[in-house]
């Protein structure tokens, strides 16, 4: 476990930056007269965050239990967190969609993207738990973490995109 834990606080660095870039962008002007974002823009500056903040509590959270000694049982653990905080956002985010759904078009590459590696996350977290697979429980809780960061990457890109097009078409 403890040959993990520099892994771990990059990738808790990683998705931290990605949250805080997200909050950041949202409070820079877009133009005269304009909302500060549309309806989509506010819900991927949220998956975004959301998706960033759970990325850094996930890499955290076995790093702590393997300091109490927990190193069999830390990996199962945190995977079982990591499933909480991952589908609270998914939660959220579709209670979020569900008032605007129908108002804007879908973005169906994210949509393919993100549900891609969200089937990835998903999947390498349960291995973790239910303990079975190929491979080690940390090397499968790492591809879920990254397969997280790449979907708040993924997201993030997209929001600045939507974000900052129409005002580059001004």
């Amino acid at each position: 476990m403890l040959e993990n834990t520099e892994t771990l606080l990059s990738l808790a660095e990683v998705a931290a930056a990605f949250a805080g870039f997200a909050a950041l962008v949202s409070v820079i002007p877009r133009g005269e007269g304009r909302a500060a974002a549309p309806d989509h823009d506010l819900l991927r500056l949220r998956l975004v965050i959301s998706s960033g903040v759970g990325g850094v509590a996930a890499a955290l959270i076995p790093v702590g239990l393997a300091s109490f000694g927990m190193t069999d049982l830390a990996w199962r653990l945190s995977a079982v967190a990591f499933l909480v905080f991952d589908n609270s956002v998914i939660v959220s985010f579709v209670r979020s969609y569900q008032p605007v759904r129908g108002t804007f078009e879908p973005d169906r590459l994210a949509v393919a993207v993100v549900t891609s590696l969200e089937a990835l996350e998903q999947a390498t977290l349960l291995m973790v738990v239910l303990g079975v697979g190929p491979l080690a429980p940390g090397a499968l809780y790492v591809t879920a973490l990254i397969a997280n960061i790449c979907q708040a990457g993924f997201v993030f890109v997209r929001f600045i995109g939507s974000a900052f097009d129409q005002q580059l078409a001004e």
